[in-house]
């Protein structure tokens, strides 16, 4: 077991190192300038992937099969990294100058200045993990290359969140294992997790969404091993992922709730009075660590600028993102069948319907994309497909996989999850509000519940595989296209 955690930290450090480095050739050679050489290389190295993936199941080495597929989503991710820019299909960066009020100033400002925000002004108020970390990655490439423009000091940003959207593989490699899945099922499961092209679209932007979904996996995945294991060990690492975890975003630490309802049936499990003591001290300790950890800049905002601790930076009712004038039902619960066939693509302007928002958003954010029709088309198809069958898994997994506790569990934090994001939505109604990016942790519960209920159904597998295979394939096709 040692060397097996062992292992992935070096896997979880040599992914890191290969961003970086490519990122670093990418822009030696000007490749960043010349995106149809980088897709072309994607689209043959994706080839090779497919060849190699089909050559381990004839040899029928599943694990080996399960290895090609998180190489071929970690093309996908560093691909479009390395081929978009860090102002296109962004969010919230603005003007690249320190005295911004975006993503791109509170970089800059850390950068150029060595000092955090001076205010709380839209995007300065973030937590500041993502951004101290990344202005040391970038400090570190720019003195490598030689380079002190404004524009690659925030550019090399894009490389913590790569790192962080590659590693996130890794680790729902770590999550299928501890709920139990067979070796079929963690290839069903990462195929979902692999290619959804929402980690492509986080992973290539600077900005804390995907690093904060790192954390929250890393928290889900300890928070089991804890469950099963609660020693000082686990209680310590769960306790500096949740810290840094919070510290990267607030809402990180949504799924504590989780982990709060195990800590205290483990507490009302335990009959002996000496080892409910232990259990208390460490619950004691873990809040000395992850507490000031996580909540400190929060602290820091409140004294300098009274902004609350669960502060999230709200749109005017009067902007044209606000669509509060449709119903609680309509925006939160119905299907917007009619939006969903008219066109493929989000337009946050005028979409109200979450539901329908979030299977759009997580295949093409909040953009359009000049590719043939029928790709995006047979996409969204795939993934109304795929999300249907994953509400039936919630159904299933409630109503007769009960006995399966792991199951439950996971369903338990998808609907955690789910409900939070449709909270956040209630009280934030903006077409902003409904982006995919901030969810992307919830694809690895749904893709655990789906993988145990196409194994428990053999008869409707053969139908999902295809399906999962046909939102894989468009997937990578349109995004080596764009």
């Amino acid at each position: 077991m040692k060397e097996k955690k062992e292992s992935a930290i070096l896997q979880a450090i040599g992914v890191v190192m290969l961003v970086v480095v490519l990122y670093m050739i990418s822009r030696l050679l000007g490749l960043d300038s010349k995106p149809i050489v980088v897709k072309s290389e994607m689209a043959v190295l994706m080839i090779v992937i497919a060849a190699a993936y089909v050559w381990q199941k004839r040899t029928q080495n599943v694990e080996g099969a399960v290895k090609m597929i998180m190489i071929g989503g970690m093309i996908m991710r560093i691909g479009y990294m390395i081929y978009t820019d860090c102002n296109v299909r962004a969010h919230d960066l603005w003007e690249i100058d320190v005295n911004s009020t975006g993503h791109a100033g509170y970089l800059l400002r850390l950068i150029e200045n060595h000092r955090l925000p001076e205010s709380n002004y839209l995007q300065l108020y973030q937590q500041p993990f993502y951004y101290l970390i990344s202005s040391c990655f970038s400090i570190f490439i720019n003195f490598i290359l030689r380079c002190k423009e404004p524009y690659y000091l925030v550019d090399a940003a894009k490389t913590v969140s790569c790192a962080a959207s590659c590693i996130s593989l890794l680790v729902c490699r770590k999550l299928f294992e501890e709920c139990g899945l067979k070796a079929e099922e963690i290839e069903n499961a990462m195929l979902l997790t692999a290619f959804l092209p929402v980690f492509y679209l986080t992973g290539g932007r600077v900005g804390p969404n995907a690093l904060a979904a790192m954390f929250m996996l890393l928290a889900f995945l300890y928070t089991l091993r804890w469950m099963k294991q609660p020693d000082w060990k686990n209680t310590i690492i769960l306790a500096v992922i949740y810290g840094l975890g919070v510290m990267t975003k607030i809402s990180s630490g949504v799924i504590a709730i989780v982990t709060a309802l195990i800590f205290l049936k483990k507490l009302f499990c335990r009959s002996e009075k000496k080892e409910k003591a232990v259990l208390m001290l460490k619950y004691v300790v873990f809040g000395i660590i992850s507490l000031p950890l996580g909540l400190w800049f929060s602290v820091r905002n409140y004294i300098l600028f009274q902004q609350p601790l669960n502060y999230v930076l709200r749109q005017s009712d009067s902007s044209t993102l606000y669509v509060g004038m449709h119903s609680v039902v309509e925006r939160l619960f119905g299907i917007d069948v009619t939006n969903l066939v008219n066109s493929p693509y989000t337009n946050v302007f005028e979409d109200y319907n979450a539901p329908v928002y979030y299977v759009k958003s997580s295949l093409f954010g909040e953009f359009t994309y000049q590719v043939p029709g029928f790709i995006p088309v047979l996409l969204l198809l795939c993934a109304v497909l795929l999300s249907a069958a994953v509400f039936v898994a919630i159904v299933w997994q409630i109503v007769k996989n009960r006995a399966d506790k792991a199951g439950n569990l996971v369903a338990m934090m998808f609907l955690l999850f789910y409900g939070n994001m449709l909270w956040f939505y209630l009280q934030y109604p903006h077409g902003c509000s409904m982006d995919f990016r901030y969810m992307t942790f919830i694809v690895a519960p749904a893709a655990i519940l789906l993988s145990k209920y196409m194994a428990a159904h053999p008869k409707s597998q053969r139908g999902l595989n295809y399906v999962l295979w046909g939102e894989a394939i468009c997937s990578c096709i349109m995004y080596c296209m764009i």
